[in-house]
C-alpha cells in the first residue's frame, strides 16, 4: 500500500493483528535477548515465575483483563509490554504507506519492528545485542536484494552497499574518537540504516543521519532542562537512529524539493540515486 490512500478495514484490521503479534513477539525479545535466554518455551511472570496462561498472554487484552498485574502473585507487571505491543501495531503500517512494493515493505518492517526491540533494550541496559542487529542486517539485505533484482534495480543495491560501509564507518569512528562514547553497537545499526536509507537515495542517507543526531540532542537538552540529567550523563542513541530513519522516509520528498543538499551529499555519495 502505498501513498495517502487508506486501507480497507480487512486489511487493516489483518495489519492490526499481525502487529499485535510481532508486538507480543517484541516483548519476549526484549525480556530474553540480553540474558542470552532461548525464545522457545512460554513466558514466566518476572517476579513468581509462574508460567502465564495462553489467555493471560493475548496481546494487550491480557494485560488489561488483569489490570496490569500477575495472576498467581498479584505484582504489578511492567507497563513496557503494553506500550511495547501498542507501539509496534502502529508502527507495522508505516511500510505499508509508504512502499508498493513488497520486498521492500518487507525490509522495512524487519527494521521497524526489530527496531523497536533494539530501542527498548537500549533505553534499558545502553545495548544494542549482536543477536538482534545482525540478522537484522541480513534479512533486510535479503529483501532489498529481491526487490533489487525483481525490479531491474542493481545500481540501487550497490549505492546502498556503499551508504552501508560510509555509515558503519563514520560511526566507528565516533566511537573511536568518543573512547567508548558511542558504542559499537551503534555503528553496526547504522550499516543497516545505511543500507536501507541509501537504497532510496543519498538525500534520504544524509537526512536520516542528521534526524537522529537531532532529535537525541533535543531529549537530551530537555532531560537537562527537567533536571533528569546532566551533561556526563549516558543517554542511549540507538532510539534517535531508528528514528531518524523513520523519520527520513516522511521529510526526505521535503527536502529533495528544496534542492540544498544534493550537492553535499553528492560529495559523499559519488552521485544521487
Amino acid at each position: 500500500m502505498a501513498g495517502n490512500s487508506l486501507p480497507p478495514l480487512f486489511f487493516f484490521v489483518v495489519v492490526a493483528l499481525l502487529g499485535l503479534v510481532f508486538g507480543s513477539f517484541n516483548t519476549v525479545l526484549i525480556a530474553r535477548i540480553p540474558d542470552l535466554l532461548s525464545l522457545n518455551g512460554r513466558s514466566k511472570c518476572p517476579s513468581c515465575g509462574q508460567q502465564i496462561k495462553s489467555r493471560d498472554n493475548i496481546p494487550v487484552i491480557g494485560f488489561l483483563l488483569l489490570r496490569g498485574k500477575c495472576r498467581s502473585c498479584k505484582k504489578q507487571i511492567s507497563p513496557r509490554y503494553l506500550i511495547v505491543e501498542l507501539i509496534t501495531v502502529i508502527a507495522v503500517f508505516i511500510p505499508l504507506i509508504k512502499f508498493d512494493r513488497w520486498a521492500l515493505i518487507a525490509a522495512w518492517e524487519i527494521f521497524v519492528i526489530l527496531g523497536i526491540a533494539l530501542s527498548a533494550i537500549d533505553f534499558e541496559l545502553h545495548r544494542l545485542p549482536d543477536a538482534l542487529t545482525g540478522p537484522m542486517y541480513l534479512l533486510v539485505l535479503v529483501f532489498l536484494t529481491i526487490d533489487a533484482l525483481t525490479n531491474h534495480r542493481a545500481h540501487y543495491l550497490n549505492h546502498a552497499f556503499l551508504a552501508s560501509i560510509i555509515l558503519g564507518a563514520f560511526y566507528w569512528m565516533v566511537n573511536r574518537l568518543s573512547k567508548g562514547g558511542m558504542g559499537l553497537g551503534d555503528a553496526k545499526l547504522a550499516t543497516t540504516i545505511g543500507l536501507l536509507t541509501g537504497y532510496i537515495s543519498a538525500t534520504s542517507v544524509y537526512v536520516a543521519s542528521m534526524a537522529g543526531f537531532a532529535l537525541g540532542s533535543l531529549v537530551g537538552v530537555g532531560l537537562m532542562i527537567l533536571k533528569k540529567a546532566g551533561r556526563k550523563s549516558a543517554l542511549p542513541f540507538g532510539p534517535f537512529m531508528i528514528a531518524g530513519a523513520i523519520v527520513a522516509l516522511w521529510i526526505t520528498p521535503w527536502v529533495n524539493h528544496l534542492g540544498r543538499v544534493h550537492d553535499l551529499t553528492a560529495l559523499v555519495y559519488f552521485g544521487r540515486i
